[in-house]
């Protein structure tokens, strides 16, 4: 018996980028609007069909509806989806699926800046092939100042062969060597599913960019890393009520680290006698392979909000808290180090009142040697990131907003490619993408933000932002830098998310740094994609990253994700 009736039938409504029913845009940019949709393939109802969490016959259940309209507004090319059921007169319900979807053609441009304002680097996907969720894109970069060129493609699919597995595969070609990346993951199918996997393998062939002290400048060098890892891991059981379960994990992941080839200068025509001698031999080649315990423990629930990420889009905002730890040991004769790795996570975030939020998150590994090696500590490769947010607003509907955030970032005991750098690259608006080095970071920001309205306003949505920055780093045993004084910034921009409501955000800013007098060769322009600031879980720091062993959270929040 169904308390709540059953699902008589499943009515989809897919639309295009803008709606044009009613008349409403039929105004001076009507031409426009039907440009848009005409060039826009639609999202075929059909890959909407496959993410519904019920189908006809199915008791009716408010919650699985909800549940369904998360699945679907995790997906970058629906700007917003909604889920609800009409009662009928029989007792049964006829349930409406309706989506609006983003312009799914992208391009993104990476641009210097700083007076020397050019392309450094473009990006193109189509994030909804022909309407069928799969994306595809081209993209092309160089490092700044004739630095390291990398090219490439990328595909993806959230529904492989009609099904729910997602299939992510990336090749590129570099100056080290090629670079590829191939996942398999079976999902947590909402808050119900009960399995999930994930497989992949990993290859990178880089240059590792380390900056050392010249003088009054940092001398950027180059160290060619070959990092090849792999991964199968699996949720043996999750158990527990919708929003509050607890999940028992496996996996055994795999990583090799080599040097192909010698540090440099990137500029070839430096020399400075004896410098790199070093590099040649500070870190050592190594590979492993473990068995991986995991376990999480989540106690959620959502809130629907619009405009704290994006322009003017509706968000799903996770509110309670989750935790993850994960262990494991090296398994002997198939790897060069006899150690334990460990690994945390916590997230919590909470709304004190209606419109504001405020949370944090944080993450951290190591690993534990049981080898006796002079002068090392047992403990090494200690990563760990904590960040701090708060998006405060006077109420719902406000046009205003005030966000801040504070991220700290470290590393203790590296034995592989590891530093940290204060700059634009790493949240400090107004300055170089590098202007400090070390092993510690902290970086904190205050924003507002103020949503306009106006003319405009049914093509795109436009917003300012004003922002002051400050940041320190400290040198740590990698002693690359000397400590770096307290740098601040201010600046602003605007953002702007086209259609209106879409969840996908551009801003471009100008960056005026404090320790210098002002001028133009001084001004930063920075265009981005996201936010600087936010409330992301998956933000971690790409300079964490890329000195991570394994993946930095393997709860089923993460591993993989619960909800998109």
């Amino acid at each position: 018996m169904c308390p709540e009736g059953s699902v008589a039938d499943i009515v989809i409504d897919t639309n295009s980028v803008f709606d044009l029913e009613g008349g409403t845009r039929d105004g001076r940019f009507g031409w426009a609007y039907r440009l848009a949709n005409t060039l826009h393939a639609r999202t075929d109802a059909e890959v909407v069909r496959r993410e519904l969490l019920f189908d006809v016959g199915d008791c009716y259940d408010v919650e699985l509806l909800r549940d369904s309209e998360r699945l679907l507004r995790g997906f970058t090319f629906l700007a917003n989806a909604e889920v609800y059921g009409i009662r009928m007169p029989n007792g049964q319900v006829q349930v409406i699926v309706d989506t609006q979807d983003e312009w799914s053609t992208r391009i993104r441009p990476r641009l210097g800046s700083g007076g020397t304002l050019g392309l450094r680097g473009i990006r193109v996907v189509e994030e909804n092939v022909l309407g069928t969720g799969q994306q595809i894109g081209l993209f092309y970069e160089q490092e700044e100042d004739d630095g390291e060129t990398i090219y490439g493609a990328e595909y993806s699919t959230p529904q492989m062969f009609g099904t729910r597995w997602n299939l992510d595969l990336e090749v590129a070609r570099t100056e080290v060597g090629q670079s590829y990346l191939a996942s398999v993951t079976y999902p947590f199918v909402g808050e119900q599913g009960l399995r999930a996997s994930r497989q992949s393998v990993e290859r990178r062939d880089r240059y590792f960019e380390v900056l050392i002290p010249d003088g009054d400048e940092l001398a950027r060098v180059w160290v060619p890393v070959r990092r090849e890892q792999f991964e199968i891991a699996a949720a043996i059981r999750r158990s527990g009520g919708r929003y509050r379960h607890t999940v028992l994990g496996a996996a055994v992941a795999g990583e090799r680290i080599e040097f192909p080839g010698l540090a440099r200068f990137a500029d070839p025509d430096r020399e400075v006698p004896g410098v790199l001698s070093g590099f040649d031999t500070r870190w050592d080649p190594a590979h492993s392979v473990r068995v991986m315990a995991m376990a999480g423990q989540r106690n959620v629930w959502f809130v629907r909000r619009r405009g704290v990420e994006t322009v003017n889009g509706i968000e799903d905002i996770q509110l309670g808290v989750e935790a993850d730890a994960s262990f494991g040991p090296t398994i002997p004769g198939f790897s060069s180090t006899n150690d334990i790795a460990a690994g945390i996570g916590l997230f919590a975030a909470a709304e004190p009142r209606v419109g504001s939020l405020v949370g944090m998150h944080f993450t951290a590994q190591a690993k534990r040697s049981y080898e006796t090696v002079p002068d090392l500590p047992e403990w090494n490769d200690v990563l760990a990131e904590i960040d701090a947010w708060a998006h405060l607003r006077p109420g719902l509907n406000s046009r205003h907003s005030l966000v801040a955030k504070v991220s700290a970032v470290g590393g203790w005991h590296p034995r592989v490619p590891f530093q940290l750098t204060l700059g634009e690259n790493t949240g400090l608006r107004g300055f170089p993408d590098h202007v400090d080095a070390g092993s510690r970071r902290i970086v904190g920001s205050l924003e507002h933000r103020m949503l306009l309205s106006g003319p405009f306003s049914d093509l795109v949505d436009l917003g300012t932002v004003v922002f002051a920055d400050a940041g320190k780093v400290w040198d740590g045993e990698f002693a690359s830098a000397d400590e770096s004084p307290i740098r601040g910034s201010v600046g602003l921009g605007l953002r702007a998310a086209f259609p209106p409501g879409s969840r996908q955000t551009l801003q471009v800013g100008v960056g005026f740094p404090l320790d210098r007098p002002p001028g133009v060769g001084t001004v930063r322009v920075s265009v981005r994609l996201g936010v600087a600031l936010g409330m992301n879980r998956g933000g971690l720091d790409s300079q964490l990253l890329r000195s991570a062993w394994y993946t930095l959270e393997s709860s089923d929040f993460v591993f993989p994700s619960a909800t998109p």
